[in-house]
């Protein structure tokens, strides 16, 4: 199966993003990897109208940190 260019770039992202992650809320990567896959960021970044692959991965790892705040605020 052949991954176009900017698929290949989108899972770089999402797994860097994801260590960024892991380390900032003390996790694992495989745990924070699928935390982000699940999130509206990750969703946004595999979406190629958003041109959020764009981005470094501190950028859409502070997207999603932006984004589980945001969530925690709902909830209260």
């Amino acid at each position: 199966m052949k991954v176009s260019k900017y698929e290949y770039t989108m899972q770089l992202l999402a797994a860097m993003a994801s260590i960024n992650i892991a380390r900032q809320q003390k996790i694992s990567r495989t745990k924070a990897f699928f935390k982000f896959m699940k999130s509206k960021t990750g969703e946004m970044l595999f979406d190629e109208s958003t041109d959020m692959w764009m981005n470094g991965p501190d950028y859409i790892a502070d997207e999603y940190r932006r984004e589980m705040q945001a969530k925690r605020k709902q909830k209260k």
